[in-house]
């Protein structure tokens, strides 16, 4: 999967949730990385987050580069946990409904 196409579908997720509720707030977008807090409707906060490796990378042309991609929710001890797992399953179930491809792996196009 495209690294943009990842993204688009986390910012699709998170535009959806916001809709049902839940107030999300950009805190770092910058290539490769995203970090988002989200709050639910008791005021419970996570953040949630995205994140390429650009040290561990292949190149598989001149133009292409393949890296992993990680992504979690980062929460405090305690009645976060609960609304952790609900967005991280949330997430997962969204990803599953709108992408037939899920990969470990994904790929950057340089310019």
């Amino acid at each position: 999967m495209e690294l943009t196409t990842f993204i688009r579908l986390a910012q699709e997720f998170l535009a959806e949730r916001e809709q049902q509720g839940w107030v999300i707030e950009v805190l770092i977008e910058e290539f490769g990385n995203y970090l988002v807090s989200i709050k639910n409707e008791e005021g419970i906060e996570v953040q949630f987050f995205i994140e390429l490796d650009l040290e561990n990378y292949v190149h598989l042309s001149d133009a292409t580069c393949q890296s992993k991609l990680s992504y979690g929710v980062i929460r405090k001890k305690g009645e976060n946990e609960l609304f952790a797992k609900k967005v991280l399953q949330a997430f997962q179930q969204f990803l599953a409904e709108h992408s037939a491809k899920r990969k470990s792996f994904f790929i950057v196009y340089k310019k």
